[in-house]
């Protein structure tokens, strides 16, 4: 009898998934007297009498068919009779009968004869010895099932219960005791602070005995969006933990966030860990099996250019279901229920692989064919107290594992830790891993699109917190002090950046603005953008601190007005522009100054602007100028003194008398750049020195273009709607497409920095496009500055600005947090290639040329084309361009977790570098031009009683510059922790000159622990990197 419905189907059910969990068991169905029976062979094993028999499970569809089987007998090829047993079935419409143990496949015959004469043939394989590792963990979302000061204190008592389990289990049999993994360490972050010492102690106690676990990592987040400062500082708590309790941090554990970043496994390795699980939660939005996931076991070995490797378990059912196989198979439910779904989840397993079918734990869209089965007998199992995000740690698991090792002697189950499987895993099968190189990128990375400007704010932080570290080492190593709360500052910084790029955005229901639960959307929102906002105050603040100690070191020029030191953090000499506050207390505005190059007295031509919101701020002046060759990690003092001449006025280009060619037309030394007006986008981009064009002119667009895309789905607030949508190549989804509408001139502008051109445009999505393009004078960059100005909408939305580079046969290079991806290089399979976050750069080589395009603000790129953002992801545009890089800058896609909405007046900045010499190596541009739009020279007024006299001063030499250097930071009295990034695919040896006298010098991991020492050499030491290698150099002073 069909049953009344008022909703007649929905997506995906789990009872529909354990449903198909059953058929996917089946060895046979058959129809035997009109009714249906399926066989399901389980590994279950026990003996009866002394007898050692194996499970076999028979499914009907009801009661009828069920009590028919009140005879069931089975034989083999002989006749003879194989059941020895026939304990309850775990559920309704079930027998489960023992038969006979075999050492070999049988063929069996299943006789029914309460249903009619047909028999059921069927293949018994010999059970597999299966060791299922059950680790207990909550799965740690930082905000999304509750308010985030709600769930951080959740956690902090589920490893109370943890103790208090452990306690209560101690005379259990050792399988079934308590054991707790602190799946994400940011539970425990704090040295305990929230707990007595004493309860700290017992915790530390357990996780020695291997009563407990924790994970290196403080949560689960999008590690695509770290900077290579924040991907070692996210072990940084648990290196003090190891040095203060003696914990060695072995394992990391990631769940939700499907794919982690190149560099990872080198960070991990630096503190001493060896395996990483994770639980890639696809939620419907990510499609790694078709593209090329199949071939990634389980269980792999993922290793690095630069020699780290992590062996990786990757839970990884497609439709969300990865780190909830545990509750899924019946774990925190009755006995029965996991008697039900356990046994057929490991006979699937063992012969049919992953992904299983939609509807069972399946990829959305249609059927996906399988990897072969799992070939080994040690399984781990995630399992939270519920099922659900967040779950507390309950005794229910270990009285689940006593009752069933006490009812089957195969499989056994274990209440354990992620380190004891892998101990076993490694010692058992190490040997015969696959390895994977590459990135492995987040197919969610997309949902930071969702917080344009906060993650801008974040991303600046990340900056400018390493540089102010420099700084402050800076000011030590010229005979000052250093900031007596440098690292502490900087710890703080670290904290707030990687709390923001925590996964969880917001909460399942995001649009909502409730105060607790899955409709607390807003107001965890507002927690996770204040996260960025801190960073950023906190990294503004400690370079401001730090600069002052830097000028306090340096001493103003005598007869000056003022001094200024123009400081440079980077390993590189540069030339760039400077822009400082000349405040009104120091120089009043009536009189007119002149700016002097400290080194050799040559006066430096300068612009001089007008205060902004001048009733509210600081009184005073801006004042620009280039400044050239300023030192590696070093400063230049400049000069202000009195004159009796203005300076020169900006030639401002008249629009009315002044061709429209010649207005939207920039020139330097370098590149010529000319704009299209009636599309606002750039037409032409000409390298001077090799004549060559670096606009791809058959491109759908032009470069720099402005694109905005609308979609067909609701914004509305449906959860998890995108996650449900699909979009063949037709393009279903794609409601509108539009691009940028004519230019309007705001100023073309020659003067003593640089040439300059702004116009605006209008264009759907935005009330305002306002575009600045700036050539400096004798320098081998184009800037570009978008303001956008855009209303708040539900509308499902994505902008764009289009960079289409023009390669005959272009190698394209994308920078990573430790590392690089792109064309021709390998990835770990199944990582999205329609779009990744990067860092900064990109590079375009085309035989012997090259360019290098960066951005600052927006880390999301699509290459090549842009991609619907709905499975399975169809290209949109036509030609695909090898060399286009579509820069991402907004989206609101998603339907839970992440904001639906957004509204902003921000800038996004980039930068299109070429070479500033004949076979400077790629990377030398990208680096360059990265440090020059990310990380521009930065001013501060010179202090009075300085110990440094000299006008310049480059305190550090690095003689490769393919390898960054990244920051010096302190590390004690006198000492100094240099850290260095290679950005090259070849070994290299850098070697590093010092400005100062150096007592010894060693190699250290990236965040200080003694590798060995190193031989210096008068004021130099070589320091050997490999591929991609971030290192420290700990440098003790004289």
């Amino acid at each position: 009898m069909t049953e009344a419905a008022l909703v007649s189907a929905q997506p995906w059910s789990h009872l529909e998934a354990r449903a198909g969990l059953l058929d996917r068991a089946t060895a046979v169905t058959a129809t035997v007297g009109g009714a249906r029976v399926r066989v399901v062979p389980e590994p279950l094993k026990t003996t009866v009498d002394g007898v050692p028999t194996q499970s076999l499970r028979l499914l009907v569809d009801d009661d009828a068919t069920l009590a028919a089987l009140d005879r069931v007998s089975i034989t083999g090829a002989d006749g003879v009779e194989l059941v020895v047993g026939r304990p309850a079935a775990p559920d309704d419409l079930s027998a489960r009968l023992l038969v006979r143990e075999g050492d070999a496949p049988t063929e069996v015959q299943v006789h029914l004869p309460g249903l009619g004469a047909d028999v059921i043939a069927v293949t018994l394989e010999p059970p597999r010895d299966w060791h299922v590792h059950v680790v207990h963990h909550s799965h740690f979302d930082f905000g999304y099932t509750d308010p985030q000061t709600n769930v951080i204190s959740s956690q902090r008592s589920y490893l109370d219960s943890v103790v208090e389990l452990a306690a209560a289990t101690d005379d259990w049999p050792g399988a079934a005791r308590g054991r707790g993994t602190g799946g994400a360490r940011g539970a425990c972050a704090g040295g305990g602070r929230p707990r007595p010492a004493a309860a700290v102690a017992e915790f530390v106690r357990l996780v020695k005995e291997g009563r407990g676990g924790l994970s290196a990592l403080p949560y689960n987040l999008h590690t695509d969006t770290c900077s290579t400062e924040e991907r070692h500082q996210l072990l940084r708590e648990a290196r003090r933990i190891r040095d203060e309790h003696g914990i060695d941090f072995t394992t990391a554990m990631q769940t939700d966030v499907p794919g982690q970043v190149a560099g990872l496994p080198d960070a991990l390795q630096g503190v001493g860990g060896k395996y990483l699980a994770v639980a890639h939660n696809g939620a419907g939005r990510s499609r790694p099996h078709p593209n090329g996931a199949l071939d990634l076991p389980r269980m792999s070995r993922w290793r690095t250019p630069a020699g780290g490797s992590v062996i990786v378990w990757m839970t990884d059912s497609p439709h969300g279901l990865a780190y909830m196989e545990g509750p899924m198979v019946g774990l925190t439910e009755d006995y029965e229920v996991a008697e039900t779904y356990l046994p057929a989840y490991l006979t699937a397993l063992a012969t049919r692989g992953y992904p299983f079918p939609p509807g069972v734990f399946g990829a959305h869209g249609g059927e996906a064919g399988g990897r072969p089965g799992y070939p080994w007998d040690v399984l781990p199992l995630r399992a939270q107290g519920f099922m659900g995000d967040n779950g507390p740690a309950r005794l229910h698991l270990a009285e689940t594992v006593r009752r069933w090792n006490e009812t089957w002697t195969s499989p056994q189950l274990r209440v354990s830790t992620n380190e004891d499987f892998f101990a076993e895993a490694e010692a058992r099968h190490g040997d015969e891993l696959v390895t994977v190189e590459g990135d492995w990128g987040d197919w969610w990375v997309e949902g930071v699109g969702s917080g344009a400007v906060p993650l801008a704010l974040t991303r600046e932080a990340q900056a400018s917190v390493s540089d102010a570290q420099s700084f402050s080492q800076a000011a030590a190593w010229l005979g000052g002090s250093a900031v007596p709360t440098e690292r502490a500052d900087a710890d703080h910084v670290y904290d707030a950046v990687s709390m923001f790029n925590e996964h969880t955005w917001g909460a399942s229901n995001s649009w909502t603005h409730g105060d607790e639960g899955y409709d607390s959307g807003e107001r965890q929102w507002q927690w996770k953008v204040g996260q960025g906002i801190a960073a950023h105050q906190r990294s503004r603040d400690l370079e401001e601190h730090a600069l002052v100690y830097l000028a306090e070191a340096v001493r103003a020029a005598d007869g000056a007005l003022t001094s200024i030191v123009v400081a440079n953090a980077s390993g590189a000499t540069r030339t760039g522009a400077v822009r400082f506050l000349l405040k009104e207390s120091t120089v009043p505005f009536d009189a007119s100054i002149g700016l002097r190059d400290g080194r050799s007295g040559d006066d430096l031509p300068h612009v001089e602007d007008a205060q902004s919101n001048s009733l509210h701020r600081e009184s005073g002046r801006w004042v620009t100028a280039q400044v050239r060759d300023v030192p590696a990690w070093g400063f230049v003092r400049l000069d202000v003194v009195a004159t009796a001449s203005a300076p020169v006025e900006p030639v401002v280009h008249p629009a009315l008398t002044t061709s429209a060619a010649e207005l939207f037309t920039l020139e330097n030394e370098y590149l010529r750049v000319r704009v299209d007006p009636r599309t606002s986008a750039i037409s032409s981009l000409v390298e001077l020195a090799t004549g060559r064009e670096l606009v791809d002119a058959g491109a759908p667009t032009g470069f720099n273009a402005y694109v905005y895309d609308e979609y067909g789905s609701s914004g509305a607030g449906v959860n998890h709607l995108a996650n449900k949508l699909w979009s063949s190549d037709r393009l279903e989804l794609l409601a509108s497409r539009s691009t940028g509408g004519p230019a309007v001139l705001v100023e073309r502008v020659t003067d003593a920095v640089e040439e300059r051109l702004v116009f605006s445009f209008s264009a759907p999505g935005v009330d305002e496009v306002r575009v600045t393009l700036r050539l400096r004078h004798g320098e081998p960059r184009l800037l570009i500055a978008n303001r956008l100005t855009k209303p708040v909408t539900r509308t499902k939305e994505s902008a764009f600005f289009a960079f289409p580079f023009a390669a005959a046969e272009p190698t394209v290079r994308y920078e990573v947090s430790g590392g690089v991806t792109g064309s021709g290089l390998t990835h770990v399979p199944g990582a999205p290639q329609h779009m990744r976050a990067i860092r900064n750069w990109v590079t375009v080589e085309d035989g012997p040329e090259a360019v290098a395009w960066v951005t600052k603000d927006a880390p999301l790129v699509m290459p090549g084309t842009i991609s619907l953002p709905y499975a399975p992801f169809p290209a949109s545009t036509n030609p695909v361009g090898a060399a286009t890089v579509y820069s991402w800058v907004h989206n609101n896609v998603w339907d839970t977790n992440f904001p639906i909405e957004q509204g902003f007046d921000a800038t996004f900045e980039y930068a299109v570098g070429v070479r500033a010499r004949p076979g400077q190596a790629v990377e030398a541009v990208a680096l360059a031009t990265t440090a020059d739009l990310v990380r521009p020279l930065t001013s501060v007024p010179a202090g009075t009683s300085g110990v440094e006299e000299r006008a310049s001063v480059e305190l550090l030499t690095l003689d490769d510059d393919r390898v960054r250097l990244v920051a010096v930071v302190s590390d004690g009295e006198a000492s100094s922790l240099v850290q260095l990034q290679s950005i090259t695919d070849e070994a290299t040896t850098v070697t590093l000159g010092f400005g100062v006298d150096v007592a010894s010098v060693e190699r250290t991991t990236f965040l200080g622990d003694t590798i060995g020492p190193l031989e210096l050499q008068g004021s130099t030491v070589a320091v050997e990197l490999r591929p991609y290698e971030s290192v420290g150099v700990r440098v003790r002073r004289e």
